[in-house]
């Protein structure tokens, strides 16, 4: 891969800080954790809802809602295709962690994700969203 080298201008708390946060990461250098920056940039602005996108769905729920595992099942199915695997968590003796690994186009995903994050019972969760395009194109 060709890089062009670039330089810019840091106020030195801040590069400090920024610092710190690399050594605690296991970040390889300032280059990659400013392109991985830049990258997610990129993913984040991507606005074409048709956009060829992987994604994880995360939720925490309350096993004990009445219907709620039924609900989880069917809206599994009825979106198979976008699913590609799921991991379950027994947190404790009431609550479930489900994180769902999916791909498909952006506005689908959301729908998905709206429709699991919107029902009773599920106490906190969120959508993390990777532009397949935008990754390809900036990689490449």
């Amino acid at each position: 891969m060709e890089l062009e080298r670039i330089s810019l201008a840091i106020e030195p708390d801040l590069l400090r800080k920024f610092d710190r946060i690399l050594a605690e990461s296991g970040v390889a250098n300032r280059s990659e954790a400013v392109r991985d920056l830049i990258r997610k940039r990129l993913v984040e602005e991507e606005e074409d809802p048709k956009a060829e996108s992987a994604a994880t769905l995360t939720l925490v729920y309350d096993h004990d809602t009445r219907e709620l595992a039924d609900r989880l099942v069917e809206i599994g199915h009825e979106h198979h295709a976008s699913i590609l695997s799921t991991l379950h968590v027994h947190l404790d003796h009431d609550l479930c962690l489900e994180v769902m690994a999916l791909r498909g186009r952006r506005r689908d995903l959301r729908r998905l994700a709206g429709q699991v994050l919107g029902l009773k019972g599920v106490l906190h969760g969120g959508l993390v969203l990777s532009s397949l395009d935008v990754l390809t194109e900036v990689t490449r």
